[in-house]
């Protein structure tokens, strides 16, 4: 972010910070200074071009500003992380959805042969049933025929 007031509040003090590194536009550290001239900067710490006031590239941004980058960055990475957790998740559930599909269809043809041998059990029951009772009722008219011609 390039400011009016980096031409008013720069000075030549150097100094080292614990912060984050910060590159001017000339992609060269830039050093962290304080603003020594009298006024409502005074005593504030700032990043400016190395070069500055030889030749400046504008790069000029406040410490403050840096740490709010800062906390947007991580809550940027933070997203990404969160998006590349869920991507992951996405996959593996449909993964999961593709092996149940096809558990699914395995099953769906397991009821469909259980249904027809079901049907046909169930015929074959009918026909026995309908057997037994040929043969009971033949058993009773042998037994009656048998009875008739004790009788005569």
């Amino acid at each position: 972010m390039a400011s009016s007031n980096s031409t008013e509040s720069g000075t030549h003090s150097h100094g080292r910070c614990a912060g984050p590194r910060m590159y001017c536009y000339h992609n060269e550290v830039a050093p962290l200074r304080v603003v020594k001239h009298n006024g409502p900067n005074q005593g504030k710490q700032f990043y400016g071009c190395p070069h500055w006031p030889q030749k400046t590239c504008g790069f000029f941004k406040w410490t403050h500003e840096v740490q709010n980058v800062d906390d947007l960055q991580y809550m940027v990475l933070e997203k990404d992380t969160t998006l590349i957790e869920l991507e992951h998740e996405k996959k593996t559930l449909k993964k999961e959805v593709e092996e149940l599909k096809a558990e699914n269809e395995k099953l769906e043809d397991m009821v469909a042969e259980l249904s027809i041998e079901n049907t046909e059990t169930r015929l074959f029951m009918e026909a026995t049933m309908a057997d037994k009772k040929l043969a009971v009722a033949l058993i009773i008219s042998w037994v009656f025929l048998a009875f008739v011609f004790f009788l005569i």
